[in-house]
């Protein structure tokens, strides 16, 4: 004959009842993500006044988007961008780019940067070394040197303007530097202190 188990009346006890599983994550209580979190391409600062500064090399590996560098984060060390990178904030150190590296009216960059294609609203101390073209705004100021297919220059240039192919100064441009070029065009009210150099291939 089978006995039938009754169960007992006192609650059984798991001794790891108490203690988390080990394959369960519990996420802290300050509310930050864990380890393996996806890692978003844009430094934004927790308040606008604050001041977030990341140090050594930054590398952004997804050539899909535009990555950031928000306004009030400051950057010191490399960024290096497999697509296109638009500066709003403050980096020191070295740009690279496949893509467009872009700086807004407010940013500041103290860096030799290198891309695809550089426009620049904002200021900037350090070389450009484009494959295609850079482009100045009025409002833009660089200490540097420009090598670059063509150059559009409307703001301001202490240095030297290298460019395969044409190289552009606006009414209210500024160059203060030799500018080697195919062709040069100077609007009115350009100032240009240096020498031209024509030649078919800078």
């Amino acid at each position: 004959m089978r006995r039938r188990h009754q169960p007992s009346h006192a609650p059984e006890t798991d001794p790891d009842a108490a203690a988390p599983r080990p394959d369960v994550e519990v996420p802290a209580e300050t509310g930050t993500e864990p380890a393996d979190a996806p890692h978003e391409h844009e430094f934004t600062p927790a308040a606008p006044e604050a001041i977030e500064t990341k140090e050594g090399p930054v590398a952004v590996s997804d050539d899909s988007q535009v990555s950031v560098v928000s306004r009030g984060t400051k950057i010191e060390g490399s960024v290096i961008a497999a697509g296109s990178l638009r500066v709003e904030g403050e980096v020191r150190g070295e740009i690279t780019a496949q893509g467009e590296v872009s700086l807004s009216p407010d940013g500041r960059v103290e860096a030799n940067i290198k891309a695809g294609s550089i426009t620049l609203a904002g200021t900037v101390k350090g070389d450009l070394d484009a494959s295609g073209d850079v482009a100045l705004p009025a409002e833009s100021r660089l200490e540097g040197n420009i090598r670059a297919r063509n150059a559009d220059v409307g703001g301001i240039v202490q240095g030297d303007v290298t460019v395969n192919g044409r190289a552009s100064l606006g009414p209210r441009a500024r160059v203060e530097g030799d500018i080697t070029s195919s062709a040069l065009v100077i609007a009115e009210g350009a100032v240009f202190i240096g020498r031209s150099v024509m030649n078919d291939r800078a």
